[in-house]
Parts: structure tokens; sequence; C-alpha cells
């Protein structure tokens, strides 16, 4: 009877404790797919705009066109909307990843999720985005994240249209809790499967919360202060799915599994976010030229 006591003891004793490993790893896989997804959309951009001869320089921070004077309506609105469409591929491909990798290790999941919902994220934030636009700005509009204002100037679109597309980028993060909450229940690390409120919220507290919220401070220190703005408004994005994952979650019926991630995977966040800022703080930050790309 004592040793079942003890081993009682033993897992209320773990599941208080803070697996700051487990955190720092989420939080580092976090801040690697935010600028893995953040450089995809912008590259998407520059080859689009390639294809229309406006000769483009890819840097973290900012495109260089050097032939500005290529500019026109249609591949305005083109080059400055397919990202969008790639961010949705993206986010569904990441998403389906993901269901085929079940039984993959933690880390691996994690971070098909953090991809996954950061696609949707960078498009709910670009669809907000445009209602706080200025027509026709185009140095400061897409040097600020909010691209999509200038596609929405481009085709007149009124105040009315403008509070359509940022009330569907609310939603769209809004709604997508009801993706992640089950797939955060079953993949992020616990100490033993159990169904009480005050457990789930402190689960939710460390593989929900912290891991953004510590990833947000590692990419502002480490690109800052490089494209603040338009991180910040992804960040704040960002929170309103958080939360929305937080209360679908809080109202599951999915029981937390109980998992623990391999020693071997501990540094695994680290190396891969090490890989991006690397590639930032070199290639990126002299530039990349974009051919044409032939199609």
């Amino acid at each position: 009877m004592d040793e079942i006591l003890n081993d009682e003891e033993v897992l209320l004793k773990l599941k208080n404790e803070l697996k700051w490993a487990d955190i720092l790893e989420s939080a580092f896989l976090f801040a690697f797919a935010y600028l893995f997804i953040y450089v995809l959309y912008d590259l998407v951009i520059a080859v689009t705009a390639a294809h229309y001869s406006l000769k483009p320089t890819l840097f973290f921070d900012y495109i260089g066109f050097e032939n500005r004077d290529a500019w026109y309506p249609r591949c305005v609105i083109i080059t400055y909307s397919i990202s969008i469409v790639v961010m949705l591929i993206a986010g569904i491909g990441f998403y389906a990843a993901y269901l085929k990798s079940k039984t993959a290790a933690i880390p691996l999941r994690l971070m098909l999720l953090w991809l996954s919902f950061l696609s949707f994220t960078i498009i709910s934030q670009r669809l907000m985005g445009a209602f706080f636009a200025s027509d026709f700005q185009f140095r400061s509009l897409d040097s600020l994240g909010l691209e999509l204002g200038i596609v929405a100037a481009y085709l007149y679109m009124s105040t009315a249209g403008k509070f359509a597309m940022a009330f569907l980028g609310f939603l769209l993060s809004a709604i997508i809790g009801v993706l992640y909450a089950k797939p955060l229940l079953q993949t992020a690390t616990s100490v033993y499967q159990i169904d009480i409120p005050h457990y789930r919220q402190r689960f939710l507290w460390h593989n929900l919360i912290l891991p953004p919220v510590i990833g947000s401070v590692i990419i502002t220190l480490s690109v800052f202060p490089m494209n603040i703005v338009p991180n910040m408004m992804t960040f704040i994005t960002a929170s309103i799915g958080l939360l929305s994952i937080w209360f679908f979650a809080m109202r599951s019926t999915q029981l937390i599994r109980r998992q623990t991630a391999s020693k071997y995977w501990s540094v695994f966040g680290f190396l891969m976010f090490a890989l991006m800022i690397s590639l930032v703080h070199t290639v990126l930050k002299t530039g990349i030229q974009i051919p044409n790309p032939g199609f």
C-alpha cells in the first residue's frame, strides 16, 4: 500500500514540474517553423516577380526589385496574392503530413503542427492587415506584411470589402482551434493520461502557450530589428489561434495521451532553428538574386 502511495506521490510531483527541456524544444521548433514559413512566403513573391521580369533580390527583411518599371496592375495583383495560395497549400500539406506521421517521434510531429499552424496564421494576418493598409503605398506596405492591401487597392476594393477580408482572416484564426486541439493533446509530452480540468490547464500552459511565447522572444532576439512590424502582427494573430486551440482543447473529450520524448531528440528543435537562423544571417543577409523561372 505504501508503495502505491509513493508511486502516486511521484506522479503528482512529476505532473506539476515544468519540463523545460520539452518546452524549449517546442519553442525552438516554433521559431524554426516561423522563419521557414516567412522565407517561403517571400520566396514565392520573389519567384512570381521574377516571372514578370522584375529582377528581384530576396533578403530576409525585404525584396529588392531592380526593374520597377515592369509593374502593371495584373502583375501587382498576382505577385502579391499568389503567396496566400501557397500558404494554404502548405498549411493543408503539413497537416496531412502530421496525420501520416502519428507514430513518428514527438519533435517531428510538433514541427509539422507548428508549420501547418503558422501557414494558416500568415494567411489570417495578411487578410486582417488588408483592412489597415493605405492605398497604393508600395514601398511601405510590402515591407510591413500588408501585401494584400496593395491587391485590395488595385482591385479598387471598398471599405466593406476590406472589412470582409479582415473578418475572414479573424474567422480563420478562430476556427483553426478545431483542427489543432486534438493533435496537440495527442502529441505534446505528458507524464500520464488523465482528464481533470486542473491538469489539462497546466498541460496547455506548458505545451500550447509557453513554447510560442518563448519562441517569439527567440525570434525577436535573433532577427531584431528586421521586419519587426510584420513579426509583431503575426505574433498577435497567432495568439488568436492559440486562444482558440485552448478553448476547444478545454472542451474536448480527447484524453491527454501519456508519452515522453526520447532523449535523443532533445536537441532537434535547436538544430533546426540554428540551421534557419544561419541561413537568415548569411545568404539572406547578402541577398539571393532570383532568376526568371521561365514558366
